[in-house]
């Protein structure tokens, strides 16, 4: 999966303070199969290869859509860097990063980069902006906060998240 470099990137980010050491914060985001119990939005998560640089695996949405994401950078207890698309096209880079505040708070951050000329490819190109706009960046926001806060829950609860929490 690759991502063209000459395409414009749209960048939505969130993070929080989670009351859990920064090594347990580690554990459960580099878990395999972790969407299953902290992705508010996840269906299924199936791992096709892990640990490490080059994993990958298989985000199955409950509204249908299926993404596949493969792991460009992987540092342990830090956070990773991942592609995330359709087979060959990727329609964005995620980096994922933890950052130790205590010995027992750590705080997560998701940063997702969108070539929403990609993510969008399917409507015709002048009404791209409009959706970019006024559609896809505001959900996008909505939706990296909700994945955070899914990953708080789980980490200080134990529970996993359920649909849509």
């Amino acid at each position: 999966m690759t991502i063209d470099p000459q395409l414009s990137v749209s960048v939505i980010s969130f993070r929080e303070k989670i009351e859990v050491s920064s090594k347990k914060l580690w554990s459960i985001i580099s878990s395999p199969e972790n969407l299953n119990y902290c992705h508010p939005f996840c269906k299924k998560n199936t791992v096709k290869h892990w640990p490490g640089k080059g994993s990958e695996d298989v985000l199955e949405y409950y509204n249908g859509l299926i993404l596949q994401r493969h792991f460009t950078l992987w540092k342990d207890g830090i956070g990773y860097e991942l592609l995330t698309g359709n087979k060959n096209i990727a329609t964005a880079k995620v980096v994922w990063t933890i950052n130790e505040i205590t010995s027992e708070s750590s705080e997560l951050s998701i940063t997702i980069n969108i070539l929403a000329d990609i993510a969008l490819r399917k409507y015709p190109k002048p009404s791209r902006w409009f959706l970019k706009k006024f559609y896809l960046l505001p959900n996008m926001s909505k939706y990296v906060k909700a994945v955070v806060l899914g990953f708080k829950f789980y980490a200080e609860t134990g529970i996993p998240v359920e649909k849509n929490q």
